[in-house]
């Protein structure tokens, strides 16, 4: 793109004013570092007004090779970043030298060799300002300005450059670090997608079908990918093993510690009708696997659907809520067994409630009674037995009744923390 003829010298305060306003702000919109570079360009003429311009880099470079990355000489413009080996290179002659010298130079009378790569922009032009732009400390760009007037440039003309200049270059390199931050944060997104998605293969396809009893489940993640699990073993004789789990922490690290716990159950079958041989087996490996400080809270039970009776253990987690029939509310005895992943050896006891028909069971993470309102409020246990106390009979109508209680108090966004619930009744 070829610029317009030269701005006038003489141009007024007020109207140089209106000009610098007109670039700072448009400037502001720019999220493309050629777009924001195009911008200042149109309005250059205005900070120093000239007849030519070269830029200069020798980023990449080495030897006394320097790429001459813009003129307004060329008929079409090129972005530097995305046809860089279009970008011609010169390594001899007064380009090379004003960039290589590092600091601001005004020539009243510009003269070169005949045979200096400089003539093909510089034809005409009698007088030259030019200022290093610096990247940690060093010259690694440079923009040159050229007039036909002889000694035409001024000292307070050479200091205007010399800051405008790298103050754009700074807001180029900060534009463009933003580019390429979006691009990484796309291309994880991606990756962190990906892994959500191969976790969830992980989960119960579906719900578990034992005569005299019904189940629900709701699982939802703040991340892409999240360290809540849960997960369903059947076993002899109409009984259930259930597990309800809850890693630290969100994403990929969580979701991994989370794929070895499932590997970790359906490695080891044979244990699953044993609560606390269970939560041995998880602590074991995760001890021994997940870096320092990681673990998780757990709560493993065996439901017997014939005898009606929930045999159950919890390592650092929240008991469940039991609901019986006639809507009396309780939580079930705590246990004594830390979070997995602490200690070596997990030495966790275990209880067996019994059960009645009409009965209902709610398993659930702490992302449910930990879910904040916008004023900060915590949804809190009460809230959670107050939803159960008025939702219907079934799972679903209890899974159903909660979220809808949760979204009231929580709004729309989305959620702060992994959130799972296990509902059962027994018919």
């Amino acid at each position: 793109m070829v610029l317009a003829s030269k701005v006038p010298t003489n141009i007024s305060s007020a109207e140089r004013l209106r000009e610098y306003f007109a670039l700072v702000k448009h400037l502001s919109t720019q999220t493309s570092p050629h777009e924001l570079l195009m911008a200042y360009r149109a309005r250059s003429r205005f900070v120093v007004p000239h007849d030519r311009v070269v830029s200069l880099s020798r980023r990449g470079l080495s030897g006394n090779r320097v790429k001459i990355t813009r003129s307004d000489l060329w008929k079409n413009d090129i972005n530097p970043w995305e046809s860089p080996e279009v970008l011609p290179i010169v390594e001899t002659g007064l380009l090379p030298t004003l960039l290589f010298g590092g600091r601001p130079v005004k020539l009243d009378h510009l003269e070169y060799e005949p045979d200096d790569p400089i003539v093909e922009y510089a034809e005409g032009m009698n007088s030259l300002a030019a200022s290093p732009i610096f990247h940690d400390g060093h010259a690694t760009h440079m923009v040159i300005l050229m007039r036909e007037e002889p000694a035409s440039f001024t000292l307070d003309e050479l200091s205007t450059l010399v800051l405008t200049s790298n103050l754009i270059g700074r807001a180029t390199s900060q534009t463009l670090l933003a580019e390429q931050l979006a691009e990484a944060y796309d291309a994880l997104d991606r990756e962190f997608s990906a892994v959500g998605e191969i976790q969830r293969t992980l989960l119960p396809r579906e719900l578990p079908k034992i005569p005299g009893v019904t189940i629900a489940a709701h699982y939802e993640t703040c991340a892409r990918a999240g360290g809540d699990y849960y997960d369903f073993f059947p076993l002899e004789d109409g009984k259930l093993g259930i597990l309800v789990a809850d890693v630290s922490g969100h994403g990929p690290s969580a979701a991994v510690v989370m794929a070895i716990m499932h590997a970790v159950l359906h490695t080891r079958p044979e244990h699953a009708g044993d609560p606390v041989r269970v939560m041995q087996l998880l602590n074991d490996r995760l001890y021994h696997s997940v870096k320092s400080g990681q673990f998780a809270t757990a709560c493993y039970a065996v439901l017997d659907s014939r005898r009606r009776s929930f045999r159950y253990t919890l390592a650092g987690h929240d008991p469940p809520r039991l609901l019986r029939r006639g809507n009396d509310l309780s939580s079930l005895e705590l246990t004594d067994g830390l979070p997995l992943g602490i200690l070596e050896e997990y030495d966790g006891s275990e209880t067996t409630k019994a059960l009645d028909a009409g009965d209902r069971l709610l398993l659930f993470t702490d992302g449910i009674t930990e879910s904040f309102s916008p004023a900060g409020e915590m949804f809190g246990m009460h809230r959670l037995d107050a939803s159960l106390r008025r939702c219907g009979a079934t799972p679903n109508g209890m899974i159903e009744c909660i979220n809808r209680d949760l979204l009231a108090h929580s709004g729309a966004g989305p959620p702060s923390d992994d959130r799972t619930l296990v509902a059962i009744a027994i018919d």
